[in-house]
């Protein structure tokens, strides 16, 4: 049997024993300010809480040992920030945002770049856009048993600072040198060292950006105006050695699409974007 120091929370459906010691070990905090009396009680009688169960864990090891600890590849620094701010722990709130500024390592500021340049300040709000042109591999003579995926460049179009933070060496930047017009400029001159969309992927969703939609011009995009040169210019055993090559097959297959991703404020009073304003502008895009 518990004894009178000892609390059972159940927050979100998960369940926690822990002291009322604990619980106040901060002043002025929801356990603080709240009386136990005026909590929902369960048929087991735990209090209930309806937020977060999961993230409640992080909130509870600190209050036991007063240092926030989290694993090494964490990424919700957001959830969290918000359940500190809903429990009221102000030191955990600024615990929170030193150990999310650690995690994401800034480039090295360029000569243009001061270091009290808005662009090295922490991770900021915005949009990445990823696009490649591809097809499939069909060989010389279009006979290949499998087809595989042909990527000719991945893309990357927004904020300069921001690509850069982002995908830092990996950034092939010939085609847009860092010293034009500041950091906070715009840029769709940049694209990646690599052919890899899976781990460009990879590297948004480290950096805490989301899809928010994407478009593409559909397979078969550049048949029709390759077909009629073929056709004026070739005769018939010509065009069928051709319409079976890897070249035509290739042409034939080829599409291009564009990822968007955005990545939310961490804790600051910023408007999220429409999403569902971002996907009807998607699909009312024309490709041609």
């Amino acid at each position: 049997m518990l004894s009178c120091d000892t609390i059972q929370l159940n927050v979100g459906g998960t369940l926690y024993t822990t002291t009322k010691k604990t619980l106040s070990r901060e002043s002025n905090t929801f356990f603080t300010n709240q009386l136990f009396s005026n909590f929902l009680r369960m048929s087991d009688g735990s209090f209930f809480i309806d937020r977060n169960g999961q993230i409640f864990s992080y909130i509870l090891d600190y209050l036991r040992c007063g240092k926030l600890i989290v694993p090494r590849n964490f990424h919700a620094f957001e959830s969290l920030y918000e359940e500190a701010k809903f429990y009221g722990l102000g030191e955990l709130k600024k615990q929170i945002e030193i150990l999310e500024r650690r995690s994401t390592i800034p480039r090295q500021p360029t000569k243009s770049e001061s270091s009290d340049s808005p662009c090295s300040s922490a991770r900021k709000p915005g949009f990445l856009t990823l696009g490649y042109r591809g097809t499939f591999a069909f060989g010389r003579d279009g006979q290949t048993d499998v087809k595989f995926r042909k990527l000719y460049r991945i893309l990357v179009c927004g904020k300069a600072s921001l690509c850069r933070e982002v995908f830092g060496d990996t950034l092939n930047e010939s085609r847009d040198p860092s010293d034009r017009e500041g950091c906070e400029r715009y840029t769709s001159r940049l694209y990646l060292k690599h052919q890899c969309l899976e781990k460009a992927c990879d590297t948004l969703a480290e950096k805490g950006f989301k899809l928010l939609g994407t478009c593409c011009n559909g397979a078969n995009g550049l048949m029709t105006s390759f077909l009629p040169n073929i056709q004026s210019s070739s005769s018939t055993p010509e065009l069928m050695n051709q319409r079976n090559g890897g070249d035509f097959e290739e042409q034939r297959w080829a599409h291009y699409t564009e990822l968007i991703f955005y990545r939310e404020p961490l804790h600051c009073n910023f408007q999220k974007p429409n999403v569902e304003c971002c996907h009807a502008s998607l699909q009312n895009l024309n490709w041609k």
